[in-house]
């Protein structure tokens, strides 16, 4: 296979995942912000391990630029936050997920986490 073919490969795999990414933030909110007043507003995004990376409705405040919505990791075993994003943006929504999913991947064993019973 010759190089240019691979590395047109990779550049439509990445942007088949950032849209794939995108488009679960986008769900996610309509989802968020669909759901009546009073009801859970945390909506999970993924699992990995003990690690839960969810999308909740940002407080309001008087901030002249007010988040849409925060992502954030939690460590359900150790019931930590470990890191949280404000998102202005569907698009900065899905570049929090993904890099809470590269962070959590490590740290859990992968994406298939397989720890001994």
């Amino acid at each position: 296979m010759r190089p240019t073919i691979k590395a047109r490969g990779f550049v439509v795999g990445r942007a088949l995942e950032y849209n794939f990414t995108t488009l679960r933030i986008s769900r996610a909110y309509v989802s968020l912000v669909s759901r009546p007043e009073g009801e859970a507003t945390a909506i999970s995004l993924a699992w990995i391990g003990d690690y839960e990376i969810r999308m909740h409705a940002a407080s309001a405040a008087c901030a002249a630029r007010q988040p849409l919505f925060i992502v954030e990791i939690f460590d359900h075993d150790a019931q930590i936050f470990i890191d949280s994003r404000a998102c202005h943006s569907v698009a900065e929504g899905a570049v929090a997920l993904d890099e809470f999913l590269h962070l959590a991947e490590p740290i859990a064993g992968g994406p298939h986490d397989k720890r001994p019973a």
